[in-house]
């Protein structure tokens, strides 16, 4: 019970920080990172950046749209060995949190795109990510809905570190009145580099690895909200809150 009502401190602390605007940076990666340390880090982080759906499987359709807010809760990220190592300063509340903003549009033939600008809370990471989905079966009354998701993802800024990731899955969700629930499985490839800047020369890592997730959207009209848990490399928590059609 303690650590489920931190995560959603944590997750509430983090939503009000992305709306404020971006807060002071009380965290970085550290450009002398031992290597192993940067590493154990990158595979960590890699699994939270990550843009995971937070929505079901069913297409928007042509006129559909959606706008989006989330954040995501790792309690136990800075308790991990490689943390004094990789990172200088204190994440808040020792928990890694990302925030995002983000939109989805419904094109033809069951294809959704969307695009999304995030940041690690307290931190120095910005994100960049893009997302294709592809309904192979639309869902209806008595039937599921199924994608193929591929996305995207790229730090910006002007941090040590540098991440690139790209990750495929398939999703499953079956819509109620004002509930659908959801889950999906994939995989990512995930390449890091470390700027040593007058340290040294950079140093480039690389991490695959697989994932699993579950949420629910509850529909209340106009505001949508979804929980989703995620469990790879870690597990952590998120909340999205979205508008649209």
């Amino acid at each position: 019970m303690a650590e489920r009502f931190r995560l959603v401190v944590v997750v509430v602390i983090a939503l009000a920080a992305s709306a404020l605007g971006s807060p002071a940076v009380a965290w970085e990666v550290r450009g002398d990172a031992a290597e192993a340390d940067f590493e154990a880090f990158h595979q960590r982080f890699a699994f939270a950046a990550y843009p995971y759906p937070r929505h079901g499987a069913a297409p928007l359709g042509i006129t559909g749209f959606r706008v989006y807010a989330e954040v995501t809760g790792d309690l136990e990220f800075a308790d991990e060995p490689f943390f004094e190592g990789a990172i200088d300063g204190d994440l808040p509340l020792d928990a890694l949190s990302i925030a995002r903003v983000g939109a989805r549009k419904g094109l033809p033939g069951g294809i959704d795109l969307g695009a999304s600008f995030g940041r690690a809370v307290g931190g120095d990471v910005e994100l960049i990510s893009g997302e294709l989905s592809w309904a192979i079966l639309d869902g209806g009354a008595v039937t599921p809905a199924l994608a193929l998701r591929l996305t995207g993802t790229r730090t910006t800024g002007g941090g040590a570190y540098d991440l690139d990731l790209y990750g495929a899955e398939l999703e499953l969700s079956k819509g109620f009145a004002v509930a659908t629930p959801y889950v999906g499985a994939g995989a990512y490839v995930a390449d890091g580099t470390l700027d040593r800047g007058a340290l040294g020369p950079r140093f480039e890592t690389d991490d695959t690895a697989v994932f699993a997730y579950a949420g629910v959207t509850v529909n209340l009209l106009l505001p949508k909200l979804t929980f989703e848990v995620e469990q790879g490399e870690a597990f952590q928590g998120a909340f999205n809150l979205a508008f649209g059609f």
